[in-house]
């Protein structure tokens, strides 16, 4: 088919669905979307809470537990241990369908009845001491993060993919081989870096961007295979450590100074248009080792996707937010390892699965939620083969009468607020703005205000002045007054590496780190190199003027970065 110009029914703003996204569609057996990207998106997000944690106790063995789910919420939430156990059988919630009705008021009936897990990792299986941890599989010792596979000693994080991923604090998509990081965005092979943005290979640096291959590098950009620089400029190792230490990066006030100066002088660099690496016919942002994968950002090892939201080794798929090692899924949170998977809300090891939420080991599953190891099921109520399939066929024709089928769940069935997702991060806000777009809000999220035992201002400047006495107090955000605490990792952490305490809470130092990434959205734009008020090449060009090459950028056409094609952007760089 040729590409389309469809116009989105919850924005009402128009969108393209291209050629390929016709044959993937027709390839999986659904519909075109109704929803543009973006809203896609955010409505995928809607039903994903990754960071906001609550107290309360399992519904089957009292136990006091962390969970996703507030407890004022009227759902059965189990812990992990007793909901992978066999003491209850998600199939004796089993009903039949109703075609007079929705399918997603039936699900969404089911699901308030269905226990719910609690938080999902493994840990105590796959996982050792990861209690406060969203998302996690096989890691070791990680603490109030979400997102992350086969790495330790991690804290205070978002999205990190091993292996040999260790010692990480304040981090977000951070990848493979990376140990000692601290407050640094997509980064990978690189090890004991602080403040470092969408590098590779890095040693010993701090306050990098878009570095590759260096060590002992500070304030610098667009450097390669470089040492003992500041400011991209070259000094001895003795000059360089003088001058390292009079920036006093101990301090709290020293860090503070050597931001602002990082990000004044990365403001008045060329910027590539993309961090893509390694890369084959794809466009987006934060990709490496990627073929053919359009429209997706922060992915690895990835083919034929398109619409990616972090993810690693998928194929064939489109919508995914986020997954691994899947193929030929669609509009999935968390599909990992899965064949054929639609509409899902966490998925693992499955085949054939369509309006899901957490099953696992499956196949040949309907409109289920926390089936493991079953088949031929449609809303928990087991079937022959033939009986499967033939209700299944007639439910779909149903859910295409109603609308329904093709689209992802709505958001105002959700069992989270929006302030309460990974949405309210990506796509903000206010209360009456959410609750008049048709999604829902939560005003009781688990925090204290008011408790601290010492001001900001009395906190030592420098981390070496800070006693074990810290770890007895309770400090105040600098930004929305949350109490919080310092744990002992955390302070440890801080004292081995010089990194003075944070005087803002784990949430604020997220969505800060989250603001300094680009929108997951691309623009079309032309090279800036060459034009009028751009920096002037320093080396010789092959255009006359102004760059023809034209581009797909998470740059908007407002924003007043210099951005170049990735020929002329190499000109300088190497």
């Amino acid at each position: 088919m040729k590409p389309e110009i469809k116009n989105c029914q919850n924005c009402k703003k128009d969108f393209t669905i291209e050629t390929e996204d016709f044959n993937f569609y027709e390839k999986i057996g659904v519909p075109a979307p109704k929803f543009c990207p973006d809203c896609r998106l955010q409505r995928r997000l809607a039903w994903r809470n990754d960071l906001t944690f609550y107290n309360r106790s399992c519904d089957l063995c009292g136990k006091k537990i962390i969970s996703l789910y507030h407890v004022e919420k009227p759902l059965t939430v189990y812990c992990n241990k007793c909901w992978w156990s066999d003491k209850w059988d998600p199939k004796s919630y089993g009903r039949d369908i109703n075609f007079s009705r929705s399918f997603f008021e039936q699900f969404r009936e089911l699901q308030d009845k269905v226990p719910l897990l609690a938080i999902f990792n493994d840990d105590g299986v796959g996982s050792v001491n990861c209690e406060y941890t969203q998302n996690t599989t096989f890691a070791k010792n990680c603490y109030m993060g979400a997102a992350t596979w086969f790495s330790e000693d991690c804290m205070y994080y978002y999205f990190i993919s091993g292996p040999e991923s260790k010692d990480i604090v304040d981090c977000t998509d951070i990848f493979t081989h990376t140990q000692i990081a601290y407050d640094s965005i997509f980064i990978e092979h690189s090890y004991n870096c602080r403040n470092c943005y969408y590098s590779t290979g890095l040693t010993d640096c701090n306050f990098c961007y878009d570095c590759k291959g260096c060590s002992h590098c500070f304030m610098c950009v667009n450097l390669r295979q470089s040492k003992y620089c500041i400011f991209n400029k070259q000094y001895t190792e003795e000059e360089y450590k003088k001058i390292i230490k009079d920036y006093q990066l101990d301090t709290y006030s020293g860090t503070e100074k050597s931001k602002k100066e990082f990000f004044k002088f990365l403001s008045e660099q060329i910027k590539r248009f993309a961090n893509i690496r390694n890369c084959v016919n794809c466009s987006g942002d934060a990709l490496f080792d990627n073929k053919n994968t359009k429209n997706s950002f922060f992915a690895r090892g990835c083919e034929n996707m398109y619409y990616l939201w972090r993810g690693n080794e998928l194929k064939d798929s489109s919508d995914i937010t986020p997954g691994g090692k899947s193929s030929e899924c669609y509009e999935a949170l968390t599909a990992d390892h899965d064949y054929r998977t639609l509409f899902a809300i966490y998925s693992l090891k499955s085949q054939e699965l369509s309006y899901v939420e957490n099953c696992h080991s499956s196949k040949h599953l309907f409109g289920c939620s926390a089936i493991k190891h079953g088949q031929y099921c449609i809303l928990n109520k087991e079937y022959t083969k033939e009986e499967y399939f033939k209700l299944r066929d007639k439910l779909v024709e149903h859910m295409k009468k109603t609308g329904e089928y093709g689209e992802f769940f709505p958001a105002e069935l959700s069992n989270f607020g929006y302030n309460e997702t990974m949405a309210q991060d990506y796509f903000p806000l206010s209360k009456e703005e959410a609750i008049r777009k048709g999604f829902k809000w939560w005003d009781k999220i688990q925090k204290t205000t008011g408790r601290e035992t010492i001001k900001s201002d009395r906190i030592p400047d420098s981390i070496l002045d800070v006693t074990e006495s810290i770890l007895d107090e309770i400090l105040a955000c600098i930004e929305c007054r949350r109490n919080y605490k310092i744990v002992r990792n955390e302070f440890l952490f801080y004292k081995k590496h010089s990194i003075p305490l944070p005087r803002k809470c784990f949430y604020c130092r997220n969505s800060a780190r989250l603001k300094l990434e680009n929108p997951m959205k691309l623009w079309h734009r032309r090279c800036m190199c060459g034009s009028a008020g751009s920096p002037s090449a320093t080396t010789d060009h092959e255009h006359k003027g102004r760059c023809e090459i034209e581009f797909e950028t998470s740059y908007a056409l407002d924003r007043p970065e210099t951005i170049y094609c990735e020929s002329c952007y190499n000109k300088e760089v190497y």
